[in-house]
């Protein structure tokens, strides 16, 4: 499948260009490469973003804590007599 991109600054192309040319590979693969990472990255944070959500159903599910504040200091001063 061939892609055109139109209109790309020169400062872009030419960063491509050298930084593909740092890794040794060609400026197609090396924008491939961009693009397959940035799909990658959009999957991960669509799926963080769901089990996020599931996370607060969940936690509204759960009954309220009290305050355990009384509980720790009364834990606390049994230990020093």
């Amino acid at each position: 499948m061939t892609i055109t991109v139109k209109d790309l600054p020169v400062d872009i192309h030419a960063a491509l260009k050298e930084a593909a040319k740092a890794r040794g590979k060609s400026l197609n693969s090396y924008v491939i490469s961009i693009l397959a990472e940035s799909v990658e990255e959009d999957a991960r944070r669509r799926v963080m973003r769901e089990r996020w959500a599931e996370y607060q159903k969940f936690l509204a599910t759960l009954p309220p804590l009290s305050d355990s504040t009384s509980l720790i200091r009364e834990d606390r001063d049994q230990d020093h007599r």
